[in-house]
C-alpha cells in the first residue's frame, strides 16, 4: 500500500468513527456537529483529515462536549486502529493521539490541585473569620456547663463573627425567633396543626435563602383564631 493510499484509508476510517460518534450523539451533520460544538467547519475537516495535534485543546474540548463524551474518549476512538498492520501514518496519528492524551492529564491534574488549593484557601480565609468563635466558643461552654446560672448575654457576642460570615456569603434568615407573621407556604413550614396562608402564626426556627435560593424554609406553629 502506497502512503497516498495509507493516508486516504486513514482519513476515511476517521471520518466513520466521527460518524458514529456523530450518531451515537444525534448529530445527523458535520455542519450540525459544527454548529453544536461552536466550532468552523474547517475545524471539523481538520478532525477528519488532518493530526488531531494541530487542533488547539480548546476546540477538542468543544468538539467532545458536543459529543458527549471526554476528551480523552473523543481521542481514542478517533484515533483507534482499524487493523492489527499500523501504517505509518497510523503510528503518527496514535503518537499524536497519546501527545494529546497526556496534555489532558496534566490539564486535568492542574485543574485538580488548583480547586484543592481554592478549597484551601476559601477554607483558611473562613477560619480567620471565625477565629475569635473558635478560640472563646469551648472556654465559653465549658464555663456554663461549671456554673449554669451564668447569664447567656456574656456568650452572645461570641457568635458574632459566625454571623458575619454567613452575612458575607449572602444567607438571608427568614423571620425572627419568636415574631407572629401571616403564614406564607413558601417561606414557612408547620411544625404542627394547620394553618391557610395569611393565618397568623409564630416563628420558631429560621429559615434561611442564599442569594435568591431558598435553602430551609422557616420553621412556625399556628396560633389560635383570637375570635
Amino acid at each position: 500500500m502506497t502512503k497516498s493510499q495509507s493516508a486516504t484509508e486513514s482519513t476515511t476510517n476517521r471520518t466513520d468513527r466521527l460518524r458514529t460518534l456523530m450518531t451515537q450523539a444525534g448529530i445527523s451533520s458535520f455542519r450540525e456537529l459544527s454548529r453544536r460544538a461552536a466550532v468552523s467547519q474547517w475545524q471539523v475537516r481538520q478532525v477528519r483529515t488532518g493530526p488531531l495535534s494541530n487542533l488547539r485543546w480548546g476546540v477538542l474540548c468543544q468538539l467532545s462536549q458536543a459529543l458527549n463524551l471526554s476528551p480523552s474518549q473523543l481521542i481514542a476512538a478517533l484515533d483507534r486502529p482499524s487493523n492489527p498492520t499500523v501504517t505509518a501514518t497510523g503510528d503518527s496519528d496514535l503518537r499524536d493521539g497519546e501527545s494529546l492524551k497526556q496534555e489532558y492529564q496534566r490539564l486535568q491534574a492542574q485543574l485538580d490541585q488548583q480547586s484543592s488549593q481554592l478549597q484551601q484557601d476559601f477554607q483558611r480565609e473562613s477560619l480567620e473569620q471565625l477565629e475569635s468563635f473558635l478560640r472563646f466558643w469551648p472556654t465559653a461552654a465549658a464555663r456554663v456547663q461549671q456554673n449554669p446560672q451564668l447569664p447567656a448575654k456574656n456568650i452572645l457576642p461570641l457568635i458574632r463573627p459566625l454571623q458575619q460570615l454567613l452575612e458575607d456569603w449572602g444567607l438571608i434568615p427568614i423571620g425572627d425567633i419568636d415574631a407572629i407573621v401571616p403564614y406564607n407556604p413558601q417561606q414557612h413550614q408547620l411544625k404542627q396543626g394547620q394553618a391557610n396562608p395569611g393565618d397568623r402564626v409564630r416563628i420558631t426556627h429560621r429559615g434561611y435563602y442564599h442569594g435568591d435560593c431558598l435553602l430551609w424554609r422557616a420553621q412556625v406553629d399556628p396560633l389560635p383564631d383570637r375570635h
